[in-house]
């Protein structure tokens, strides 16, 4: 790996370390406030928002950098995209934030069956115009490979946010209704989106004080097909996605019901684990989303030399692999005592527990799919995504009902996340160039995690939490494999 993706590696790591520790205070800061309930709430307002907002600039991000990148040396054409972009999408934005507005009602009363939201999330459609405008200019920085600006953007984003919002909550919370505080968490996003969007427009001036863009129609119909090409089976599957997301909303805190919880129990129970104990799971994953936005560019621009290319991809899979086998040990030691810390909520430790062993897939997913994209296999990206979501929604409801325990709502999930990631590894082993890695070692790898897993489970299933002696032995275990591997692969070089 080359000294400029290490640089942008390091400042983006730095950068979301900030601000996913920022964001994460916020949402424990509301979460404290708010309680199980509200954070239940708080994630169908959201899952709501991400629709629309997935409808409006889904893939948007990633097709202008990839764009971009390919094609770094035209003159003038990265200008070009931006002007043309913000006005085609400006326009699409407020088009998507009147139907959010339109069928705000109809989700919020039939399908979260939450009318008291209905009131609520207006904020977040403001949010949808903002939020486009930004991906744009995002994807401008990150397709020049500058990843500063978008960095301290979303720095400057969270410190806003949390500088008005938790003084505000810290006035009128004693006084005021779960109503109130839903209101001024969803005002914080809207706060905190534009003063991202403020920061990257006068970075972006900043640099092209007065760019001179000469636009004819060929160019438009160029840059918007080459662009939407790529967006918009990206933004199909995110749409997909969330529409799933919307579903899942709907049925599994029914599902709960069934098996024996009240209505706000249930919303509770869906509220911890999605809200709580995901969350703190992922909290690592600021490291991963930094490899993940530099895959597109980094790898776009090296596709034709098969050489460099197989060094990147091989670099971003065993980084990922070596950040989350620690990050699996520690949240299967310590989930209570980190949920007691975040939250002050034991029970989302116990989920949290239960999370941990499938950390590693959750974190290679990201990765994956982001190699897919760069590579130009966007469609394969949504085909999966798409087979794969409906799958496991409908394995959901059979296995809850089955065990009677919303344990089973975590394992579906991570075992999906299992079959993902070896789904993706197959084909990206499969791509016309010579994959250094070869298939069998990465299957390899799987089927040691795998064996780990089972044996995590039965630990976790016999109630056995002391797994200090076996966690040592993991990761020992885990190391040697690692370097048979890379011995292997270097005798391979030499001959």
């Amino acid at each position: 790996m080359n000294k400029k993706i290490l640089n942008q590696i390091v400042i983006l790591t730095l950068c979301n370390v900030l601000t996913y520790s920022l964001f994460f205070f916020y949402r424990v800061f509301i979460s404290r406030r708010i309680g199980s309930v509200g954070m239940g709430l708080y994630t169908f307002g959201m899952t709501l928002y991400y629709l629309f907002y997935s409808i409006s600039s889904g893939g948007i991000l990633t097709a202008i950098s990839k764009y971009i990148a390919e094609n770094c040396y035209t003159v003038g054409l990265k200008e070009k995209v931006v002007f043309v972009l913000s006005k085609i999408l400006f326009l699409w934005s407020i088009m998507i934030a009147i139907l959010f507005w339109i069928l705000n009602p109809f989700f919020c009363d039939f399908v979260f069956t939450t009318p008291q939201l209905k009131h609520l999330v207006y904020p977040l459609i403001a949010c949808v115009v903002v939020v486009t405008q930004s991906a744009i200019l995002k994807g401008f920085f990150y397709g020049i490979q500058n990843p500063t600006p978008p960095a301290l953007a979303e720095v400057f984003e969270n410190i806003v946010r949390l500088s008005i919002t938790c003084p505000i909550f810290l006035t009128v919370s004693t006084s005021s209704s779960l109503d109130t505080k839903l209101l001024l968490s969803f005002l914080g996003i809207l706060i905190g989106e534009i003063s991202s969007l403020s920061f990257l427009w006068i970075s972006y001036k900043f640099k092209y004080k007065n760019p001179q863009i000469l636009i004819n129609l060929s160019d438009i119909a160029e840059i918007s097909s080459n662009v939407f090409k790529v967006s918009i089976p990206l933004a199909t599957a995110s749409v997909v996605g969330m529409i799933f997301q919307s579903f899942e909303n709907m049925i599994i805190p029914k599902t709960f019901e069934i098996i024996g919880n009240t209505k706000s129990q249930a919303i509770s129970i869906y509220g911890i684990i999605n809200g709580m104990s995901f969350p703190a799971a992922t909290l690592p994953l600021v490291i991963i989303n930094s490899l993940s936005i530099i895959i597109v560019p980094t790898i776009s621009e090296t596709k034709i030399n098969t050489k460099a290319l197989n060094s990147r991809i091989n670099s971003f899979l065993l980084l990922t692999i070596a950040i989350s086998l620690p990050v699996t040990c520690i949240f299967l030691l310590f989930p209570t005592q980190i949920c007691n810390l975040l939250y002050k909520n034991s029970q989302a430790g116990v989920y949290l527990k239960h999370i941990a062993p499938a950390i590693v897939f959750y974190y290679l997913s990201v990765v994956l799919s982001s190699l897919l994209n760069a590579l130009d296999k966007a469609n394969f990206n949504f085909i999966l995504n798409t087979v794969l979501t409906a799958a496991r929604l409908i394995a959901y409801i059979p296995t809850i009902l089955l065990f009677k325990s919303e344990i089973s709502y975590i394992w579906i999930s991570n075992i999906f996340a299992l079959i993902s990631c070896i789904i993706m590894i197959e084909k990206i082993s499969n791509l016309e160039f010579e994959f250094i890695i070869e298939k069998r070692i990465i299957f390899l790898i799987f089927q040691f995690a795998v064996v780990c897993l089972l044996i995590f489970t039965i630990l976790i299933f016999l109630n056995i939490t002391s797994m200090q002696v076996f966690i040592i032995l993991f990761l020992s275990g885990y190391s040697l494999l690692s370097y048979f591997i890379f011995l292997y692969q270097k005798r391979r070089k030499e001959k």
